[in-house]
């Protein structure tokens, strides 16, 4: 019995356990920086040696899939199966998302941008109320949104406001349908007002602007309103309601925007200031001789 315990602990701790952990059968690690990636790994797999790679870093001045480092160092030794930590050089940037700019000021834009590793490019102002903010931002030529990936370092154009503008001149909208009239205005950065239909309404594409107020080639600000009086009638039937908004909208001038019932007004006003015979002011100026005889002085 004590010889059969001998040979089993014997066997277990001395052949069998030896064998198992590769008791005295040492790997030891190569330079992995003198190769590349592939290079390193079908190294470490012959080695039988696993390995966890690395590679979030990039560094520009190194070439892609270069060993950057790793551990244990060279010359450390190891057993097999082994884990080996690698930082391995990728092929290049990793892509950023492009943040939400779109409607931040120009200012927060840039630096929002910086923090996600993108640059500014050209900008590209556009007439709009919002002055200095980020309208659009473009790519290569094409217009992206939030959270498109882009390589690290990439250029990006920005499209900012530059604000209203004033005394700019109202397009010509007579005669042109609803839509193509909505468009005008949109591209002088004007806004669309009331819309006045005249007359029934048997098919919408019909509709002809016939009469807008501000007029055409009104100077007026940028962001207000422009109202448009639609009709399926043609332009000779419509003569009467045109003359009515004449008086009220007509300008008398260039650059005037009195209303015609307002002018007609203060011209009365004027009117009344001013005698009828030019000659009653003068008369009432004339003091009249009284008709005596000075005391003292006979007159035959």
């Amino acid at each position: 019995m004590c010889l059969f315990c001998f040979g089993a602990y014997h066997f277990i701790f001395r052949v069998w356990l030896y064998s198992y952990t590769n008791h005295n059968q040492e790997i030891e690690i190569p330079d992995l920086k003198a190769m590349n990636l592939s290079q390193a790994l079908k190294t470490l797999d012959s080695l039988k040696l696993t390995y966890e790679i690395d590679s979030v870093r990039y560094d520009s001045s190194k070439a892609p899939h270069a060993i950057l480092d790793f551990f244990p160092e060279t010359g450390f030794k190891v057993k097999e199966g082994r884990k080996i930590f690698v930082k391995a050089n990728p092929k290049g940037w990793l892509p950023t998302s492009l943040p939400d700019i779109v409607g931040k000021s120009k200012r927060l834009a840039y630096t929002q941008l910086k923090l996600a590793g993108l640059e500014v490019g050209d900008t590209i102002y556009r007439p709009d109320i919002a002055k200095d903010a980020v309208l659009d931002v473009i790519f290569r030529g094409k217009q992206i949104t939030q959270g498109t990936q882009l390589p690290r370092f990439s250029k990006v154009d920005l499209v900012l406001g530059r604000g209203v503008e004033y005394g700019v001149k109202t397009p010509n909208l007579v005669g042109l349908a609803l839509e193509e009239a909505r468009s005008a205005i949109f591209s002088k950065q004007f806004a669309n007002g009331r819309i006045n239909v005249e007359g029934g309404v048997s098919d919408s594409s019909k509709l002809i602007v016939f009469y807008q107020y501000p007029l055409p080639d009104d100077n007026y600000d940028q962001g207000l309103p422009i109202d448009l009086w639609l009709s399926e009638k043609e332009r000779g039937e419509l003569k009467s309601k045109i003359k009515e908004l004449d008086l009220q909208f007509r300008n008398f001038g260039p650059n005037d925007s009195i209303a015609a019932a307002k002018f007609e007004e203060e011209f009365k006003l004027k009117e009344k200031d001013i005698p009828k015979d030019g000659n009653e002011k003068k008369k009432a100026q004339t003091h009249e001789i009284p008709d005596e005889q000075p005391s003292g002085m006979k007159i035959d």
